[in-house]
């Protein structure tokens, strides 16, 4: 059996959407399933799972390694220009900088999450 990834990544990201209509239709597309293809889409759920735990520890990894350059004052609602300035500084060359810009202003990231784990699930 093929799985489809794309559908798969879809589902999964429907289930985890936050908005009931949209979770409500990625249970249904799970409903309809053949056999087969819900082990697929579990066993995909799982690998998606450790790819996200992998991230989270990278994602962690790195902010420890730019803690000894990052302002001293450790929560960025209390960042003056300075401070901003640096972070900046630190982490424009960074792989995960939007992800840390996105964390540090507060701001949703999770789309930029998904499109790190896209990524990875569909190295060649």
């Amino acid at each position: 059996m093929t799985v489809d990834k794309r559908k798969f990544l879809t589902i999964l990201k429907n289930l985890y959407s936050g908005e009931t209509a949209t979770i409500n239709a990625a249970r249904k597309a799970q409903t309809l399933m053949e056999d087969k293809e819900a082990v697929a889409f579990a066993t995909f759920q799982i690998d998606v799972g450790a790819l996200f735990l992998e991230l989270k520890e990278e994602l962690d990894q790195g902010l420890e390694e730019l803690a000894p350059v990052h302002p001293e004052e450790p929560d960025p609602r209390k960042w003056d220009v300075g401070d901003w300035y640096q972070f900046h500084l630190t982490t424009q060359d960074h792989e995960f900088y939007e992800i840390y810009r996105t964390m540090a202003k507060g701001e949703p990231n999770i789309d930029l999450i998904w499109k790190e784990l896209e990524n990875r699930i569909f190295v060649p």
